[in-house]
């Protein structure tokens, strides 16, 4: 019962340690960070505050090719619109190839800067493993913010950096 104690404290120090730099400094993000090649996922994109105090009007989350087939969750006091565009490398869904797919999810309405939120899509990622940075624009009643940056390998802090989801193996523990 000790052990199982020390090893509970242990496992939440370990997850803490590993999340609070990401929560302190999370502006945008998606959850979950993993996802299994080929699996269906639901994605939430979180914005956890608006632009230096301005209420957040607009979030734009563009998709690339890896997140395929995705469907937006509604959201009460929100609009919600998809652009679909061409895509580079054709996928097949359920016995039928898919050429066209929604590349933007664009949702309007009003998070106060004090406010936090999650933008919801269902989607299928693809089986092309590793990381999937996922850019999302944030609108505010004044500025925006352009969460798109990756890091350049410096080790520099970068200001605003894009969501990025980890498709890892079909046999991975997760």
């Amino acid at each position: 019962m000790v052990m199982l104690g020390f090893r509970l404290i242990g496992a939440t120090c370990l997850v803490a340690g590993t999340l609070l730099p990401q929560l302190v400094m999370a502006h945008a993000t998606v959850t979950p960070k993993f996802a299994t090649q080929g699996s269906y996922q639901r994605l939430a994109f979180g914005i956890t505050h608006g632009c230096e105090g301005s209420t957040t009007i607009e979030v734009i989350v563009q998709l690339p090719e890896s997140i395929m087939g995705a469907k937006p969750m509604p959201k009460s006091g929100w609009t919600v619109e998809t652009e679909i565009q061409d895509l580079a490398q054709p996928y097949v869904s359920h016995g039928k190839e898919i050429r066209r797919d929604v590349r933007t999810i664009r949702w309007r309405g009003k998070l106060l800067d004090a406010h936090y939120d999650e933008f919801v899509v269902m989607t299928k990622v693809s089986n092309k493993l590793g990381p999937v940075p996922i850019p999302i624009t944030q609108i505010c009643e004044k500025g925006r913010m352009d969460w798109s940056q990756l890091p350049d390998g410096s080790g520099k802090r970068i200001e605003y950096p894009a969501p990025v989801l980890e498709i890892m193996p079909g046999d991975h523990k997760h």
